[in-house]
Parts: structure tokens; sequence; C-alpha cells
């Protein structure tokens, strides 16, 4: 009895040890974001108890890699970033922000990954940083795991308000200040952090919801432009500023390829239709098809090349298009399009015909 006491004691004792705070993941679930977010979702009642444990973990579980820490590489997709932050079990700040979010969504609490600069013993830092904002009681706050990353359990960035927030972080987006009247650059690098009482510019928790519900490409270029409405007095935000952009053309680049590609596929898809006419037209419309039949064999053609042309015509307003030559697939669908109504005055007369006088329009 005494010996199983004494190996109840050990188990317990061993367990505790990797609680980090009384928020426990076994090291089996945590191959993978997904598996993280599963065992949050299923051990842990409250969005604020899943939060403690998500924070826990990530702090407790990713080192910082001090090698990379100059080498912060904003180009690369969350996706990316988080499978290399567990994979390597460590990274640099835009890493930790980028884990921490993602398994935040997944275990459906709203969150976003926020890139910025920092204020730190009276001075502004001259290199990036990335944080995350978390959706919380009906209110954002902010957590960041880097600076509380390490032993100890640490949580002095975890959960902290936007006006305590913003003392040490200032984001790029004046929205992710999170502050109904956002401080200007100049503001947060003399430490000007009182709270302004005039009238407010947004309502944050509106401004943010209508945000989240935005595509990526118009997050991207709402952002672009409340970062030049706020000024680009900072190096850094200059440097954000045209990295945003650059997300911009090529996100724009890429529709404009999709575009083009299913405006091609719409043009071969008339063009297939129009040769299954004329083939069904020279075999004198046998095997014998009702007239309402006949008459739809062309009809789909009007409506596909429509389609085709107005995806064109969105090609190039976004980004100025250099790449696809739109004017020569316009030119091919015009012809087309003239072709298929001449097969319908064909067809028309054909049907109005008597059924004697049907063989002979295709003689004249």
């Amino acid at each position: 009895m005494k010996m199983g006491l004494f190996f109840l004691l050990i188990v317990v004792a061993s367990v505790a040890k990797g609680q980090q705070g009384g928020y426990y993941i076994p090291s089996s679930q945590t191959y993978s974001t997904t598996s993280i977010a599963n065992f949050v979702q299923s051990n842990f009642k409250t969005d604020r108890e899943k939060l403690c444990a998500i924070y826990a973990w990530v702090t407790g579980n990713i080192r910082y890699d001090i090698d990379s820490m100059y080498n912060i590489n904003w180009g690369k997709e969350l996706n990316e970033k988080v499978s290399a932050t567990l994979r390597r079990r460590k990274g640099v700040c835009e890493n930790f922000a980028a884990i921490f979010t993602d398994i935040c969504l997944k275990s459906d609490i709203p969150s976003f990954a926020i890139t910025g600069y920092t204020r730190q013993s009276g001075a502004v830092k001259k290199i990036g940083h990335s944080w995350s904002a978390v959706y919380l009681d009906k209110e954002w706050l902010l957590c960041d795991p880097t600076w509380d990353a390490g032993p100890g359990n640490n949580t002095n960035y975890f959960l902290v308000s936007p006006v305590q927030f913003i003392e040490t972080h200032m984001p790029f987006d004046p929205l992710w200040q999170l502050l109904p009247n956002p401080l200007s650059q100049q503001e947060f690098n003399k430490g000007h952090f009182f709270v302004k009482k005039d009238i407010a510019i947004w309502n944050v928790a509106d401004s943010v919801l209508v945000f989240m519900q935005l595509d990526s490409l118009q997050q991207l270029e709402a952002s672009s432009l409340r970062i030049t409405q706020a000024g680009l007095d900072n190096d850094l935000v200059k440097v954000w500023r045209k990295y945003v952009d650059m997300k911009i053309a090529i996100v724009c680049g890429d529709r404009d390829m999709n575009l083009y590609n299913e405006a091609v596929a719409d043009f071969n898809n008339a063009t297939k239709i129009f040769n299954q006419f004329v083939t069904y037209r020279n075999n004198r419309f046998t095997p014998l098809k009702s007239d309402t039949e006949m008459y739809d064999l062309l009809s789909p053609i009007a409506s596909i090349i429509t389609l085709a042309n107005k995806k064109l015509t969105n090609i190039g307003r976004q980004v100025e298009n250099f790449q696809y030559d739109t004017g020569a697939i316009k030119k091919r669908l015009y012809a087309l399009n003239e072709r298929a109504k001449e097969q319908q005055v064909f067809l028309k007369r054909y049907l109005e015909s008597s059924v004697a006088d049907r063989g002979k329009l295709f003689y004249k």
C-alpha cells in the first residue's frame, strides 16, 4: 500500500511539473496547431482558460532564436511561419505571434498577428517586432509571447489593455493600437502616453469587426491607407508600408492571373459548344431533336462570352497589367460571338421553315 502511494506521488509530481501554471498540454498533442487547439477545446471550458493554456504552452515550449533575431522575414505566410516554428521549437517574435495567433483562431478565439516596433528603456528600437491581439469578454486585449517566453511562466505581457500596451508597443497600422484615438508616432517616440479625451476617431470594436470581415486584399488596402494617413515619419513604417503595397501587388497579380485563365477557359468552353453545334449541323441535325432542344444548343455561348469579357475588363484595375494580352482574347471572343450569331440566324430560319423546305437550306 505504501509503495503504491509512493508511486502515485511520483506521477502526480511529474505531471504538475509539466503543467506550467496548471494548464498542461501533453507533448503527444503538440505535433500541429490543430492538435493543440483540439486539446485546448476539449479540456478547457472558458475562453480565458483556453488563452492561458495556449499562452503557457507557447511561452514555455518555444525558445527564442538568438541567431535569427535580426533576420525577420515578413514575407513568409502565416502557415509557413507556424510550421517552421513547430518543427524547430524556436523562432523570433514573428514566429511566436504567428503560432499563438494560429492556435487561438483554431480554438475559435478571434485573434490577429500584429507587426510594429517597440519602445524600451525610454528609447525606440530600430527593428521591427510582432505580437498578437485577442478578443476576450467583449474586448480586444494584447499579448506578447516573445517577451514572456522562457522559464517561469511569465505573464507580464498577457491580456494587457491597449492603454497600457501602447507604452511599449506601436503597431504600424494605427487600428491595432485598439485605442479610440490613436497616438501619433511622435507622441509614442516622446513617451506621451496620456489618454486623449477629444472626439474618438473610430469605434474600436466596430472598426476591428469590419476589418476582420474583409478579404485579404481588402485588409491590405485598408491597412496601407491608414498607415499612409498616419504619416511616414519613421523609416520602419516606410519599409512596412512598401511591404504592404508589395503584398497588394502580389495578390492583385494572382487575381489577374486567375481572371485571365478563367476567361481563356470560358473561351474554350464556348468554342467547344460552337463546334459541337457545327458538327451537328453538318450531320443535317441528326439524330433528331425537338425545336426547343435545338434552340438550346447555341444559347449558352452569349452568356459565357459576356462573363469572359467581364473578367478581362477587371484585369489591371488595381495594379497595372503588363503581363496579359487581354485585347487578343477579346478579339477572339468577339469573332466567336459573331459566328455564333450567324448560326443562330440559320437555326431560326431552319426551324421556321416547313419540313419539306428545311433540307434545301443546307445548299444555300
